[in-house]
């Protein structure tokens, strides 16, 4: 796995440059190749024509000039000299040397490499031209063909170096302009990484650069643009959090204020109301009110503080649903609408409930209730209707309410003004739940009520 985590972490420039180089290098041993195959067919072919050559010319001059005196052949082959790519030697019977030509003046002192010369070199042959007195011995010497082969192959690959090292320079300067556009486009990239949003490419040269660059700025600004719209749903959501903790609380502290009041009404105005009427009773039996005028006076008092202890008590239950707190929503509930129906005659009322109803914390079975209770007062007061249902239901981890009536419809909300249904909203969203308005199937008004009971719960633990 290291080979590949080093190749992936090259840059593109480098393996470009790699590229270049491993193809120039195959280049070279293609080049080198062909050189050292074409030498050694040039030096045996060289080799083979000479030593031929050679040997028809000297073996019929040297049979001649044998027949007189051997020192006249020494002496021609002396004024012969070197033949090129030969050494050539004379023998006596006894083995005795006569005569060996010069070493070769040709670039004298110089020779190829070993390795090179075993490359192209043919192998040495020697021819005997039998004399009738001595052996004229002709062996062939491609030294001097080798070393100009090795010239040649030193000078292509001078030649070649210097084209590489010129071609190299100008690809790697080449491929740096081309490739400027990407490190931009990367260190753009870098930025964006590092939280800089607001990055944009000028733009680039190239019609693929340019592309990827118009590119990028899009890119660029989707993110930037995604990034506020969260931003500002994550402030939103906030907001409605706080606004939705708020409206809770309110609620709750209205709520406490109501059975604050009420058990002020109870237990102070409704003693006072007490005394007044034991007063007033005790002045209609007292003997000198009694017949006379004071005591139609006393009777109207004590009527009056009758009549505003009744309404008292009706109006308690209105601040603070006592019921809830002995029978739960439902009974709560039926007593409402039992209480609603005996007062309204002219309005027929049914509640169902379809299943079984867990038990509720007691901000959601207050809020639960008042939703009822305000759907209800709506009813009676601006829908004008002779029908309304009311359903309890429990499903999907949510407390189900539908008041539905064949009243007017949505006139009764405009009718009702808008803080009534703004407090029925309210208060569902204060447990994170949710309230349609929408037309019933009898022609009136259907409001339809989601609680969840876990969000509810676990809020009301925080609490």
């Amino acid at each position: 796995h290291a080979p590949a985590g080093a190749a992936d972490g090259m840059s593109l420039r480098l393996k470009i440059n790699l590229i270049f180089t491993a193809l120039t290098l195959l280049g070279f041993s293609i080049l080198i190749s062909v050189e050292v195959a074409a030498t050694r067919n040039s030096v045996r072919e060289e080799m083979e024509a000479s030593g031929r050559i050679a040997t028809q010319l000297l073996g019929r001059m040297s049979s001649f000039y044998a027949r007189h005196d051997l020192t006249a052949l020494v002496e021609f082959l002396r004024d012969t000299g070197r033949v090129r790519a030969n050494d050539i030697r004379l023998l006596d019977d006894s083995g005795n040397l006569l005569y060996e030509s010069p070493p070769s003046l040709y670039k004298a002192g110089r020779n190829a490499p070993g390795w090179y010369a075993a490359l192209v070199a043919p192998p040495e042959a020697e021819r005997v031209i039998q004399l009738p007195n001595a052996r004229l011995v002709i062996a062939t010497n491609p030294t001097r063909a080798v070393l100009d082969g090795w010239d040649n192959l030193r000078d292509i690959l001078f030649a070649q170096i210097t084209l590489f090292v010129l071609a190299d320079l100008m690809i790697f300067w080449v491929v740096g302009r081309w490739l400027e556009p990407l490190e931009k486009i990367q260190r753009g990239l870098r930025e964006i990484e590092q939280g800089d949003h607001e990055v944009r490419l000028p733009p680039l040269p190239g019609k693929e650069a340019a592309e990827m660059g118009r590119a990028f700025n899009r890119m660029a600004q989707a993110v930037e643009d995604n990034i506020q719209v969260r931003q500002a749903s994550a402030e939103a959501q906030a907001r409605f959090d706080a606004q939705r903790d708020f409206t809770k609380l309110l609620h709750a502290r209205i709520e406490e204020e109501r059975a604050a009041l009420a058990r002020e009404l109870h237990d102070e105005l409704g003693q006072s109301l007490t005394a007044i009427r034991s007063i007033a009773k005790s002045l209609m039996q007292h003997p000198d009110v009694v017949g006379g005028p004071v005591e139609r006076h006393a009777k109207m008092l004590f009527d009056t503080a009758g009549m505003t202890s009744d309404a008292m008590h009706r109006m308690i239950p209105r601040l603070r649903p006592i019921k809830l707190e002995g029978m739960g929503l439902v009974d709560a509930v039926r007593d409402l609408m039992t209480e609603t129906q005996q007062n309204n005659p002219g309005l027929r009322l049914e509640l169902n409930v379809s299943n079984a109803i867990p038990a509720l914390d007691e901000a959601l079975e207050l809020s639960a209730y008042r939703i009822v209770q305000e759907a209800v007062t709506n009813i009676v007061r601006h829908a004008d209707a002779t029908h309304a249902q009311l359903s309890l239901g429990f499903g999907a981890g949510e407390l189900q309410i539908l008041v539905a009536d064949n009243g007017k419809g949505a006139a009764s909300l405009q009718r009702e003004g808008h803080y009534g249904v703004r407090g029925m909203q309210e208060r569902a969203e204060s447990h994170g739940g949710s309230i349609i308005f929408q037309r019933s199937a009898e022609g009136g008004l259907e409001v339809r009520v989601l609680l969840p009971l876990n969000q509810s719960s676990e809020e009301s633990s925080k609490v």
